[in-house]
């Protein structure tokens, strides 16, 4: 199978380097350091799932350039930050005809209603729990892994998303079919609105989040917002109530990753943009739209974006 990369960082390289590993053509998109070292140098995936070296991997920094070298993927798996979605699907648009589906790898709200628009009947929602981290540019390290990967249909003529999940699968990366793809992007989530952006405010890992009075308050507010914005958006969550998921949070969802920064701390202190606004940002909006009071998403949103504005101090 011909597969894009579209993003190679952290987790476009550790999904494309074990497609290409298994046999695949595969084509790393992106830009930066990281992308430049390993289109030259090799890329080297480490950790839980073992050591790896993709001596060639074949990539460029444009879909002109890609178009030129005469590769044309079959499926695009897309793993841009979420700001850069709307963006990223309009580089793709000369190669949108001849592809099969558009896999968003990506966090947050509003990707899959984004490739849909741009490529409609070719959307396809993944979620993603397993972490991985660029220790360095040319590597990359698997971290954990929570769960398998969940890839589904937006809608029912997208075919052949079987395929793909036996490729990663077969790849060597834990992955199944789900049908309601939807209610387990959504969870994702409501785990990242619970703990990323109050981490970072507080700089403060989420075990600590899960065991504070003063910090469980504010959670508890987060999930009761996000369960009034997901119904009136007809969406329906994994846990059926907002009282059921505040007890898998944390017992069952915080405590493995009681020691885990969050990704969007990092995004602070390195001064780069993070993806809030696709998160408890994203809560907010939707809030608006219909009519719901979400005050505490609002307000994480807001101070986040101070933090990226004037810097982590």
């Amino acid at each position: 199978m011909r597969f894009l990369i579209m993003g190679a960082g952290s987790i476009g390289s550790v999904v494309g380097g074990f497609l290409a590993l298994n046999g695949h053509e595969v084509f790393f998109l992106g830009k930066g350091e990281h992308t430049e070292v390993f289109l030259s140098k090799g890329l080297s995936i480490t950790g839980i799932w073992g050591e790896h070296r993709l001596e060639k991997p074949s990539g460029a920094t444009s879909i002109e350039e890609m178009r030129k070298r005469g590769f044309i993927p079959e499926w695009t798996l897309l793993c841009v930050k979420s700001y850069d979605t709307r963006e990223a699907l309009k580089d793709l648009t000369p190669v949108i005809p001849f592809q099969k589906g558009i896999i968003s790898l990506q966090n947050g709200l509003g990707n899959i209603e984004a490739i849909e628009e741009a490529a409609p009947g070719k959307a396809v929602g993944g979620r993603v729990i397993f972490g991985a981290r660029t220790p360095k540019p040319g590597k990359v390290e698997v971290t954990v892994c929570a769960d398998d990967v969940l890839l589904g249909p937006i809608r029912e003529e997208c075919e052949g998303i079987e395929s793909v999940v036996q490729a990663f699968s077969q790849s060597g990366i834990p992955c199944r079919f789900e049908r309601k793809i939807l209610t387990f992007i959504w969870d994702k989530v409501l785990y990242n609105c619970c703990l990323n952006a109050l981490a970072t405010i507080l700089k403060t890992d989420y075990g600590n989040l899960g065991s504070s009075e003063f910090t469980i308050e504010i959670i508890d507010a987060i999930i009761d917002e996000f369960y009034h914005v997901a119904k009136a958006e007809g969406v329906q969550l994994v846990s059926t109530d907002p009282e059921i998921y505040r007890k898998r949070l944390y017992e069952k969802l915080i405590p493995p990753t009681a020691k885990h920064r969050s990704s969007m701390q990092e995004d602070i202190e390195a001064g780069r943009r993070t993806e809030i606004d696709a998160l408890n940002g994203a809560v907010a909006v939707l809030g608006k739209k219909h009519g719901i009071s979400t005050p505490v998403n609002q307000m994480v949103c807001n101070m986040i974006h101070f933090l990226e504005k004037n810097g982590n101090f």
